[in-house]
């Protein structure tokens, strides 16, 4: 290009840039979040989202799209008011079933430009939409989506256990391993033993099963599957079902595996064990005194110590008192655990 037209041209092209970025801010307004819920109350935005809802319309995307471009214009009403309804549509959208909305409508919203910005909640210099009607577009897909994935699991599980445990295995995300999931959590006991056992089947190999029989052991509550998820399983899940797990055994049976976690589990199992369940035995002499044994330890010590600094009878505060006297781990780790005890018995006498 010759240079006397460089500069001509790239000073159109900025004045252009500089004009379109000023129009969208144009668009956008700062509200608080008050005066945002008193201008989305001045309307009947119900009235709307009925309009927008009807069944008809939605398998036409061009209808529908042109009666939310009207609604998002609609001058007589503020912006809130108009994006609040928007919004309420989108959200309502996750209770049809997906072929009876038009694809273009999810676009449509999924490129929605938000316009009411308000102060964020925690950093008040900062502004964030009010209604984030992309992300709930993007939560509709979702689930829709997980629908189909737990049809999908049903259908696998009616099929046998072993299709189910299959299916979980090579599920393609995270997503899908959640339906699984839910599938499971809903199902006929007798289903989720099969489960459990088709699991168990595989566990040791496959460490990627753990939510699941991390999900019927805290259902079943079977000793034998609740040491196998101690022994073999890893990742999450592990923490949610061992708390679950104490909410329904009884207190001798808890007892039992969590001295079996402490005594042959791997260590990140067994720590998790200790922080689920000595709440629950916390009167137990037996598990006090392996606790406070396991001070020494280097892999449980700090577990240990965290499970007795939440055991402040005397006779307990008197035995970590003797243990701390001296420069051992195990002295220090029965110090801190007497800190500890302290803070929470000084937070508890705070007004």
């Amino acid at each position: 290009m010759n240079n006397r037209w460089l500069i001509p041209t790239l000073l159109l092209t900025a004045g252009i840039n500089h004009h379109a970025l000023a129009q969208s801010a144009s668009l956008r307004s700062q509200w608080d979040r008050e005066s945002a819920a008193a201008a989305i109350d001045s309307v009947d935005i119900i009235s709307a989202i009925n309009e927008l809802a009807d069944i008809a319309s939605l398998a036409d995307s061009q209808r529908t799209v042109a009666k939310l471009k009207r609604l998002e214009g609609r001058e007589d009403w503020p912006v809130p008011a108009r994006e609040a309804a928007v919004y309420r549509f989108t959200r309502s959208l996750a209770e049809l079933p997906p072929d009876a909305v038009s694809p273009g409508i999810l676009k449509h919203l999924k490129n929605y430009q938000a316009r009411t910005l308000v102060p964020h909640e925690d950093h008040a210099g900062a502004r964030v939409p009010l209604f984030n009607i992309r992300a709930a577009a993007a939560g509709v897909e979702n689930s829709w989506l997980r629908q189909r994935y737990a049809y999908e699991a049903q259908v696998l599980l009616a099929n046998s256990a072993e299709a189910l445990v299959m299916g979980f295995e090579s599920a393609g995300s995270q997503n899908q391993r959640y339906a699984f999931i839910e599938v499971l959590q809903n199902a006929p006991l007798r289903d989720v033993i099969a489960a459990q056992d088709a699991t168990l089947e595989k566990l040791a190999d496959s460490p990627s099963l753990t939510p699941l029989i991390a999900t019927t052991a805290a259902i079943t509550a079977e000793p034998a599957a609740i040491e196998r998820l101690l022994m073999d399983g890893s990742g999450a899940g592990v923490s949610a079902a061992l708390t679950k797990i104490g909410q329904r055994l009884p207190l001798a049976d808890l007892r039992e595996l969590l001295l079996f976690a402490i005594q042959q589990a791997p260590a990140i199992s067994a720590s998790m064990a200790i922080a689920a369940w000595t709440p629950q035995l916390r009167h137990d002499r037996v598990i006090r005194d392996l606790l406070v044994i396991k001070l020494q330890d280097s892999a449980l010590g700090a577990s240990a110590a965290l499970a007795l600094a939440n055991q402040p009878n005397i006779q307990t505060i008197k035995i970590l008192q003797d243990t701390a006297s001296g420069n051992s781990i195990a002295a220090r780790r029965a110090q801190m655990a007497l800190d500890l005890n302290r803070e929470q018995l000084n937070g508890d006498n705070q007004p």
